[in-house]
């Protein structure tokens, strides 16, 4: 028998902080593998296609039916999920004689100073994902296909425009930003890679990308001693007292194969929050902790009295436009003096601003590519698709093996999308009322806290026109774009 709507809400919370507890000690190196199918043996009653089509019947909240459809697509690929994570975190590529870890390429890439060992680590690594992972994520791609069908829609992409996400109109909008930015940005791409790395766009790659990103110089200013306290600096001037929060948890102690980068745990909302951080220093580190604390304090201040949908679901561009609202601290000008005793900032403001528009135009060109793959294209033109939307966007070749790899599961790009223009539509609206060290007004902190407790009840889009008068408009990114970098 289907489940009444408060048992399922009980439930969905359940399965929920099960899961989220088991990619939180999996990722924090608390224990070797991830192992999610007992937890949805266990909530099997909560993603059956009969539950579905009750929840739809009743009426019940859509994100309620969301839920219960991702549900039974994840039950559904759970082997095909552990397999792949398993697979990723066992997974090592040869080079300089010993294995590399396959998460830890990234940061080798970053460090390594020489384009030819950067390209050959990057090279052995596509041949990795090609050779063990893909043959997994493909396999969990088709599986997902049929099982948008047991959900009653014909394509991924159908079935999410059944939950109000709107893929295909924010494509409409991503082209124009595309198009609108191409000039800027391959200007002043050229010009960052020839100062910084010695080679122009032309022979660019990946992985020169991430080593452009790292970005060394800049490290002396953000020292790895100061990441934690300027974050404890922050939080407080916007009335936060980190340590003396019962529900945050930091968790930053060193263990093998503990995820070097910062990320958050809702287990239990508000809860039991964990903010996992290995600090490193460097600005890139600094910015990912920042991120990861936004989340943090989002859900830890939700209201507990909300329903689970709105606290555990709802629009995720809500709590990335509130993660990126402090990650983008780290390139404010009053923030870095005032916190940082970073004065002389000019260059690393362009260089902050760049790293945005490259991120932005990114996600725009994996809308591009995600929308052909969520509408059924057939897997074996899928990795031209996904080089051809990333080369146009970027300027730089990028390898057909990520063509699986590089996706975010349930339209996550979307959320990104939008929250990159809620965040910049809030951020003007915060130095337009409070000043331009808003981050160190009580009264400001007093607004962000009221919008966070809101949890995920209200689309981003209505968040934005309550604060500001008006709606997401993703044109805003382009004339800010403009005006950073011009």
């Amino acid at each position: 028998m289907a489940l009444d709507v408060p048992t399922y809400r009980h439930r969905l919370e359940e399965m929920t902080a099960e899961t989220m507890e088991e990619f939180y000690r999996q990722s924090a190196g608390l224990k070797p593998t991830l192992e999610i199918a007992p937890i949805y043996e266990r909530y099997q009653d909560l993603s059956t296609p009969e539950q579905v089509r009750s929840l739809s019947e009743s009426r019940a909240p859509g994100e309620l039916r969301r839920f219960a459809c991702e549900a039974l697509i994840g039950n559904g690929c759970k082997a095909l999920t552990e397999q792949a994570a398993n697979t990723e975190a066992a997974l090592t590529v040869e080079f300089d004689g010993e294995p590399v870890g396959y998460r830890s390429v990234r940061p080798r890439l970053m460090n390594e100073p020489d384009a030819g060992r950067r390209r050959e680590l990057y090279a052995r690594r596509c041949a990795a994902t090609a050779e063990h992972l893909n043959p997994v994520l493909a396999e969990a791609a088709l599986r997902e296909r049929d099982l948008a069908r047991e959900c009653g829609a014909a394509t991924v992409l159908e079935l999410y425009e059944t939950f109000g996400l709107d893929p295909t109109g924010l494509l409409d909008q991503t082209r124009r930003f595309l198009a609108d930015t191409a000039d800027i940005y391959r200007s002043r791409m050229e010009e960052a890679l020839r100062a910084r790395l010695g080679i122009g766009l032309d022979v660019a790659t990946p992985a020169d990308m991430a080593r452009l990103w790292r970005a060394p110089e800049f490290d002396a200013s953000f020292p790895q001693q100061r990441s934690l306290p300027a974050l404890r600096q922050t939080l407080a001037g916007m009335g936060i007292d980190l340590d003396g929060q019962a529900n945050v948890e930091l968790d930053i102690e060193d263990r093998p194969n503990k995820n070097p980068r910062a990320f958050c745990a809702p287990i239990r909302v508000p809860g039991r929050v964990v903010l996992v951080i290995l600090p490193q220093g460097g600005q890139d580190d600094y910015r990912a902790l920042f991120h990861e604390a936004g989340h943090t304090e989002h859900y830890a201040h939700a209201q507990p009295d909300m329903p689970a949908e709105a606290r555990v679901l709802g629009d995720n561009a809500v709590t990335e436009g509130f993660a990126f609202l402090l990650e983008h601290l780290t390139a404010d000008r009053h923030w870095l003096g005032d916190t940082l005793d970073l004065t002389d900032a000019d260059d690393y403001l362009r260089f902050a601003a760049l790293a945005k528009l490259y991120l932005v135009r990114r996600y725009a060109a994996k809308l591009e590519y995600e929308v052909a793959l969520h509408s059924g294209t057939p897997l074996a033109e899928l990795p031209g698709r996904y080089t051809q939307a990333l080369d146009a966007a970027l300027g730089i070749p990028h390898s057909p093996t990520d063509y699986l790899e590089d996706v975010d599961g349930g339209f996550y790009c979307t959320c990104y999308l939008r929250a990159w223009a809620f965040e910049a539509q809030l951020a003007d609206h915060l130095r337009g009322r409070f000043g331009n060290r808003w981050f160190a007004e009580p009264a400001a902190g007093g607004l962000i806290r009221e919008l966070m407790s809101l949890g995920q009840s209200v689309r981003a889009d209505g968040l934005c026109e309550q604060v500001t008068g008006r709606g997401i408009e993703f044109g805003v990114l382009a004339a800010e774009a403009r005006d950073q970098l011009d």
